[in-house]
């Protein structure tokens, strides 16, 4: 960036920028709209976390948002729906089931608090829901296992070696496996279709081969397995759309901001080559300004084991925001007034290698058409997981 132009984006800051903690401008977008995103450039932030939930919870006290879309399957969604309903008790056991990044104390914290609200506004409760369908679980390895052993204990050998290897991956994504080397070589999703040919064999109830099916469905769509992530993009536009739809209830939905930024031709370093177009996009074309794109990204700092993120490169928005002074800030963006033109972001996911830091980001040709406001926050510390927190307690 130029001196001038750096200059002039400087000084547009310090005239926009609100306190990181004056959800204000957000709230007053949100209570014309359907559907707000909330989009993160890393979901291993505690700010980041803090921030998040603090805007989901002004949607939902403020702005009348009554549906909350979570980044996990619709199994996880229903027993956290359960939860805030007040119809089961065990937290615990509702966080540990998710996503893994999705089992911390900021999850268990927002979902308490809704509980609690919606104790006290039982006539509009909130709901939550999954962006994505149903997907396997641990116990369904066991129940299939299970099933097959008291058909044939020396076919079921051959099963259960399979499974040992392939359900690591509810710990440890395989992609991520891959990533850190830990991987044991062949591919999961044919593990798990040499396991399924073996349960056909053996002809156990319909209910067992299906859950079978459904274990080969869980790692042949899974990020190693190389998924179509326009494919992905337009699944969940469909769920939030249904969400709204059928409910008539406002929308908050949170996730990467690769899903949820307004981009018509994103890229993910996972799946480089392969532009698609964003959740936000699609939901920006059915819902028009009644979706709200919110963008909460950082400077740098510290994320998962002590891994160190340096300061972002030239040419990233988060640069330009470090350079121009900027803190803990909120800056609407939806006016046009941005002075910058096409820029990056860095995107910290699974596989990001810090000595590769450059190939971590997405391209935005402008940054108030992907995001209507941007929360900034200079310095990052880890997630707490949720587990940790409760064993200490």
């Amino acid at each position: 960036m130029n001196t001038s132009l750096q200059d002039t984006t400087a000084e547009w800051i310090r005239d926009h920028a609100h306190p990181l903690e004056d959800l204000r401008p957000v709230v007053a977008a949100a209570k014309a709209a359907a559907v707000v995103g909330v989009g993160e450039n890393t979901r291993e932030s505690a700010e980041i976390d803090r921030h998040r939930v603090d805007l989901v919870k002004a949607l939902v006290e403020e702005a009348g948002y009554r549906v909350l879309v979570i980044p996990d399957s619709a199994n996880v969604a229903e027993r956290m729906d359960q939860y805030v309903l007040g119809e089961r008790e065990d937290l615990r056991e509702v966080v540990l089931s998710g996503w893994l990044p999705n089992r911390t104390e900021a999850t268990a914290e927002l979902l308490k608090w809704l509980r609690a609200f919606n104790t006290r506004h039982p006539a509009e409760p909130v709901r939550v829901v999954g962006n994505g369908p149903r997907q396997t679980e641990p116990q369904d390895y066991d129940r299939v296992l299970a099933a097959v052993e008291r058909i044939d204990p020396v076919a079921a050998a051959g099963i259960r070696e399979r499974y040992g290897v392939i359900r690591t991956a509810h710990e440890v994504n395989e992609h991520i496996q891959i990533h850190q080397g830990t991987h044991p070589g062949r591919p999961f999703a044919e593990l798990a279709g040499e396991a399924l040919d073996l349960v056909r064999v053996l002809a156990p109830e319909p209910d067992i081969l299906a859950l079978a099916e459904q274990i080969l469905g869980f790692h042949a769509n899974s990020v190693a397995a190389g998924p179509d992530f326009g494919e992905v993009s337009r699944a969940i536009a469909e769920r939030i759309a249904a969400a709204h739809e059928e409910s008539g209830r406002k929308v908050v939905y949170f996730d990467g901001f690769a899903l949820t930024g307004v981009l018509a031709d994103a890229e993910v370093a996972i799946s480089p080559g392969k532009p698609f177009a964003t959740t936000g996009k699609l939901l920006r074309e059915r819902f028009g300004e009644g979706y709200v794109s919110v963008l909460l990204a950082f400077g740098s700092g510290t994320i998962r084991g002590g891994l160190e993120i340096p300061e972002p490169a030239e040419g990233n928005v988060e640069r330009t925001l470090l350079e121009a002074g900027a803190g803990g800030v909120l800056l609407p963006l939806a006016d046009g007034g941005w002075p910058g033109g096409a820029t990056r972001l860095r995107i910290i996911a699974g596989v990001y290698d810090p000595a590769e830091d450059g190939k971590h980001s997405i391209g935005l040709p402008s940054l108030p058409e992907a995001a209507d406001f941007l929360g900034f926050v200079p310095v990052i510390t880890q997630t707490r997981p949720f587990g940790e927190v409760a064993a200490a307690q």
